[in-house]
């Protein structure tokens, strides 16, 4: 049997028999990204997929002639996205926003940071409308426990793009990318052409659709309707900030002490809770706090929607160290469990505000 042949049919062998293990990550990989652009109020569909096996022996017969590979390590090594999780906002503008956050959740291959690849392939002579942010990403070693212990060390592609770029990234891939095909026509590349026009006006389209939202939003009163109503409607309390960072706890809180409105808000937190310099300032003294006994771990950020976070750990810190308690039926407490702990020590070594 030639070398290839061989080298083709004992990866193949190898994947078929680890498959399993990158379905596994892909879908724990898409969790914790659901869980993340909830957080941070980002519009985004995610997907998952996993590389079947027929396609992973066609990428390695295409590879195989023309990257010398010596054994089955370095097909794996060359061949990095098995799994694959992809995430699909409503907007170009929160592009780097996803990107930021998944540096900060993820680890990765580069000295144990995320591998980040901006691709805008944009060339009206070639036809080339490509455009999305690939990272590389690892779990941390916290994630990899338990059913998840074999995930440590495996590599797993997130694509972070537009909904319109995805719409012609997915027809391009499969008209154009795959040789066996014989290439697009030219009808066919004249198509994909106007369609890249299109996905690219689509794109501020929305951009303008949902600025238009948040202005209508902005002006309404009465209780929140959702996550995106409670951002737009404090925005302009803390316009000095990216207020949609870190909003998922801080929203959840406000619905569980039922903080439905600005104007709950600002009858049981107090006119301080809205107040920006004043909430930073409570931040920047608990982080104070936490660096003095070892806690970093535990800080917020004054340049989130913690700022209202610190408002409701002033008033309700007794009520959300319950909420967040955890216990047989709960699972393990959360992290804002452990910094409601901690500000209520602050407040009582400090002679901070007394919590209700």
């Amino acid at each position: 049997m030639p070398k290839n042949d061989q080298l083709i049919r004992e990866s193949v062998e190898r994947y078929d028999r680890e498959r399993d293990r990158y379905v596994k990550l892909a879908g724990r990989v898409a969790d914790i990204c659901r869980a993340v652009v909830d957080d941070h109020a980002i519009r985004a569909q995610v997907t998952s997929r996993t590389k079947s096996v027929k396609s992973f022996e066609g990428k390695v017969r295409r590879r195989v002639d023309l990257k010398n590979y010596e054994n089955v390590d370095d097909v794996f090594r060359d061949i990095g996205d098995f799994s694959g999780v992809r995430i699909a906002l409503y907007q170009p503008e929160d592009e780097w926003r996803a990107v930021t956050v998944l540096e900060d959740r993820f680890c990765g291959p580069v000295d144990g940071r995320v591998d980040v690849d901006k691709k805008d392939k944009f060339n009206i002579e070639e036809k080339k409308f490509y455009k999305a942010t690939h990272c590389q990403v690892h779990l941390p070693d916290e994630d990899c426990v338990e059913d998840y212990e074999n995930l440590l060390g495996a590599e797993c592609e997130i694509q972070v793009c537009t909904i319109m770029a995805h719409l012609w990234n997915e027809i391009e891939h499969e008209i154009a990318y795959k040789p066996e095909s014989g290439g697009p026509s030219g009808v066919e590349l004249g198509l994909l052409e106007s369609l890249g026009y299109l996905t690219r006006s689509g794109d501020a389209l929305i951009e303008r659709l949902l600025e238009a939202n948040v202005a209508r939003m902005t002006n309404q009163v009465g209780d929140f309707m959702d996550m995106h109503d409670f951002v737009a409607r404090l925005r302009d309390s803390f316009h000095q900030v990216s207020f949609a960072q870190n909003v998922g706890r801080a929203y959840d809180d406000a619905r569980k002490l039922g903080l439905n409105s600005i104007e709950d808000i600002e009858k049981n937190l107090g006119p301080d809770a809205l107040d920006y310099e004043k909430a930073r300032d409570k931040i920047l003294a608990f982080n104070q706090y936490l660096r003095r006994r070892d806690r970093v771990e535990l800080q917020l950020n004054p340049k989130t929607a913690d700022l209202l976070m610190i408002g409701m750990l002033d008033a309700y810190v007794d009520k959300i160290i319950k909420f967040h308690r955890g216990g047989p039926d709960k699972g393990k407490p959360s992290l804002i469990f452990h910094v409601a702990k901690a500000y209520k020590e602050f407040t009582e070594t400090s002679g901070g505000s007394m919590a209700r």
